[in-house]
């Protein structure tokens, strides 16, 4: 099981480059600072259009989806996704891509955030 004190070492050693912003942020213990500092980075990939760099975040986000305690999952879904799901409303020409390459269980997550009016 992933706990919230483990995910910082997990994007660390999954992500070297975002060491600075997880250690540097006087929030950076926050489950949620966390979280988001790793949604921001994707973002950027998308921005970027690096979508074997974004699969590989999509990847990690299923892993603590799956694999985390009640507060990871919470940050995963309701920061990470909500956060990938306005990159996906937002980028109209990537947005089939970025949909092909969401993992089962974020993908089910995301349409129910859609579905509910969340993004």
């Amino acid at each position: 099981m992933i706990l919230e004190q483990n995910v910082s070492e997990i994007l660390q050693k999954e992500l070297p480059e975002l060491h600075t912003a997880l250690t540097t942020n006087r929030n950076a213990k926050s489950i949620y600072t966390m979280v988001d500092c790793f949604a921001s980075h994707t973002r950027q990939l998308i921005t970027k259009e690096n979508f074997a760099a974004v699969k590989h975040c999509f990847n990690l986000a299923e892993k603590m989806l799956q694999e985390g305690n009640a507060a990871v999952k919470n940050a995963i879904e309701n920061v990470y996704i909500h956060s990938i799901g306005i990159a996906i409303g937002l980028s109209a020409s990537t947005a089939k891509q970025l949909k092909a390459i969401l993992n089962d269980s974020l993908k089910k997550e995301y349409y129910k955030q859609v579905h509910a009016g969340g993004i």
